[in-house]
C-alpha cells in the first residue's frame, strides 16, 4: 500500500506531541489563555487518531495510556472540561500528562522506539 502521506509516522505524532505539550504548557504559564490554548490542544486529537491508525501497536499504546483524552466518544468532553478545572486541579491534571514522567513523555519514547 503505497501512502499519499508527505511526513513519516514518527515524525508526525512526535511533532502532534510536542504540539500538545507546548499548549498545555501555555495554559499553564497564561491562565487568561488556557481555555483557548487546550482548544488548539483538544484539536490535534482528530489528526493524532488518524495517523495512528496506520500502526496499531502504537495506537492501542496511546489508547491504553490517554483513554478518553483520545477516544473519539469522549475526548471533545474530557478537554472541554479540563479547560474549565478549577485552577489547582487544573495543575495536576496537567503535570500528569506534561510532567517528567508524564503520559506524553511516555509515550513520545513508544513512538520512537517504534520509529526508524
Amino acid at each position: 500500500m503505497t501512502s499519499s502521506r508527505r511526513t513519516e509516522f514518527s515524525a508526525f505524532v512526535l511533532d502532534l506531541l510536542d504540539f500538545v505539550e507546548e499548549k498545555i504548557q501555555e495554559a499553564l504559564e497564561d491562565e487568561s489563555s488556557r481555555v483557548a490554548a487546550i482548544g488548539e490542544a483538544a484539536g490535534a486529537m482528530p489528526m493524532l487518531r488518524d495517523r495512528l491508525g496506520e500502526n496499531n501497536f502504537v495506537a492501542t499504546q496511546f489508547v491504553l495510556v490517554l483513554d478518553n483524552i483520545i477516544e473519539p466518544r469522549w475526548a471533545a468532553e474530557w478537554w472541554d472540561g479540563f479547560a474549565k478545572m478549577d485552577r489547582q486541579e487544573f495543575e495536576d491534571a496537567a503535570r500528569d500528562l506534561v510532567g517528567p514522567e508524564g503520559r506524553l513523555p511516555i509515550l513520545r519514547k513508544v513512538v520512537s522506539a517504534d520509529g526508524p
